[in-house]
């Protein structure tokens, strides 16, 4: 089943939903499979997938998430939560970066691991994959152990995902699938390990003076 699942010639072509960003919120858990061929049959531009999928599902998850954490107690003293605004810039800039930079990772490693290179599929299939982090990070408010423990599930879904994206949107070919995924995951988290750490010196408030708990998560 999980080659079935990956294998690019086994779907016929499904069109493009109307609503990318609510399709998608969906599609992740009903029909992860239909979604992932959908969008490989697809050509979208940059622009659009960014403004109709990746930027609404990332607002979506600060948003939701700054509120989830200023209704529900967290039981942690203000010295361990960082300013809402300040954060919310930082993490809503990080996201960004880090999509890109997944995105243009694996674009790039396409020609060495034998792949469909092309950036609009790549970011497509990183913006997809991101959706169950990105709902993880509402999740992460809940009180403990619930939000701890669904978020890091989502999170690692999200990564099992993206693997799959790459393999189906982006046509990587077996025995390439693997050494792509993680070649492009490292050098995307270099990238935005060094933007983030920047962004949270400069951005006032985007970081608590102590992490404490469950407070990593965010």
């Amino acid at each position: 089943m999980v080659y079935a699942f990956l294998d690019t010639q086994f779907m016929s072509s499904y069109p493009l939903p109307r609503n990318p960003a609510g399709d998608a919120l969906l599609g992740v858990f009903l029909r992860p499979r239909r979604l992932l061929f959908a969008w490989r049959d697809a050509e979208p531009e940059t622009f659009w997938v960014l403004t109709r999928l990746t930027i609404p599902v990332l607002l979506l998850s600060i948003l939701g998430s700054g509120i989830a954490h200023e209704f529900i107690p967290s039981g942690f003293p203000p010295h361990t939560r960082p300013d809402p605004v300040g954060f919310a810039i930082y993490s809503g800039l990080t996201h960004l970066v880090g999509v890109l930079a997944l995105a243009a990772a694996a674009h790039y490693l396409c020609d060495l691991f034998q792949g469909y290179s092309d950036f609009n599929r790549a970011l497509a299939a990183v913006s997809i994959g991101m959706v169950p982090a990105w709902i993880g990070n509402i999740v992460a408010a809940l009180p403990w152990p619930i939000g701890a423990y669904g978020a890091i599930i989502l999170i690692l879904y999200s990564f099992v995902l993206i693997y799959a994206a790459f393999a189906v949107i982006m046509d990587i070919q077996r025995g390439h699938r693997l050494a792509h995924y993680i070649a492009a995951i490292i050098a995307a988290l270099l990238i935005t390990f060094a933007f983030g750490w920047q962004a949270m010196s400069i951005i006032p408030g985007a970081s608590p003076e102590v992490r404490l708990g469950t407070t990593w998560l965010i």
